[in-house]
């Protein structure tokens, strides 16, 4: 059994130097702010712990609310009438476009859900009905609507439909004109001041009236044309006043400024038919001609 603690007899007490003095106070200065870093290091682990707790809990509120969104969104993609096609905006560039025709064509996608529906399918359909379409871009305005932006192919030249019986112009309407497209499809459209800029071209021999939309001439018998014309504009000085084609014989012929017709084919290649021409020039005085060139022949070419 330990006896209680008890002070030493005075006469062991020794004297306390002042370095002693010293190295005690620093040490209990010491004591004492270790004693304060302990405080601070527990509320700071518990702190620590809190803050953890708390952001775990954050994350499995935030990741629950998340998957509910998702869920909500894919339900809404999947079955929600609200995201069904009720409208659509059509955009033309050209003013022939007949946009309530457009919104008929549409009109079977109406009540389809927007997020299945494949934009290519809508364009396809669009290209099968128009004939003279260059570029369709189709886009999806959510919630429920449909944006159609239709660019048709230009207009390359004016189009008279002459009787092959009587080579006399057929019927047109008062506001509207026969045109070709520079991909040769037959339109009827307003006529305006550009359009009488545009070159006319005569066209005979069609067989069946056509109607609007139907493929009149080729892209290669348009191209061939304007390259003719060109070239009898550079390599002869020629200026052409107008211009028949003769659909069937797959001819067309040139008028110059006077009155005469040189008469091409698109069988024979174009050089050639030049070459001939220069060939026959050389010979003939232009001026001793009164009506036509025939460059058809392979052998020879004819003239009156």
């Amino acid at each position: 059994m330990l006896k209680p603690a008890r002070r030493l007899p005075k006469r062991y007490n020794r004297p306390v130097m002042r370095e002693t003095k010293r190295l005690l106070r620093r040490r209990h200065k010491q004591k004492r702010s270790q004693h304060w870093k302990e405080i601070f290091n527990r509320f700071r682990r518990r702190g620590q712990r809190v803050v953890k707790a708390w952001a775990k809990s954050c994350m499995w509120w935030l990741l629950t609310i998340f998957v509910a969104l998702l869920l909500l969104f894919v339900g809404l993609l999947l079955f929600s009438p609200l995201l069904e096609i009720r409208e659509a905006r059509v955009t033309r560039v050209n003013a022939r476009l007949d946009i309530e025709e457009v919104q008929r064509i549409l009109a079977p996608y109406f009540g389809r859900h927007l997020f299945f529906l494949p934009t290519y399918e809508v364009s396809r359909t669009i290209k099968g009905s128009f004939t003279d379409v260059k570029e369709v871009k189709v886009g999806k305005d959510y919630p429920f609507g449909l944006s159609v932006h239709i660019e048709l192919d230009p207009i390359y030249a004016r189009l008279a439909i002459l009787d092959p019986d009587e080579m006399g112009f057929t019927t047109q309407t008062g506001a509207t004109i026969d045109f070709l497209t520079d991909q040769g499809a037959y339109v009827i459209a307003p006529l305006s001041k550009a359009g009488e800029k545009l070159p006319l071209i005569r066209l005979v021999d069609w067989g069946v009236r056509p109607t609007e939309g139907d493929e009149m001439l080729s892209s290669d018998f348009l191209n061939r044309i304007s390259e003719t014309e060109r070239a009898l504009s550079e390599q002869f000085g020629h200026t052409i006043e107008g211009r028949t084609v003769f659909l069937r014989a797959q001819e067309f012929h040139l008028h110059l400024k006077r009155g005469i017709e040189i008469w091409f084919d698109i069988v024979t290649p174009m050089e050639e038919q030049l070459l001939k021409y220069r060939t026959f020039l050389r010979s003939i005085d232009l001026n001793e001609v009164e009506n036509y060139v025939d460059l058809r022949m392979s052998d020879r070419v004819v003239y009156k």
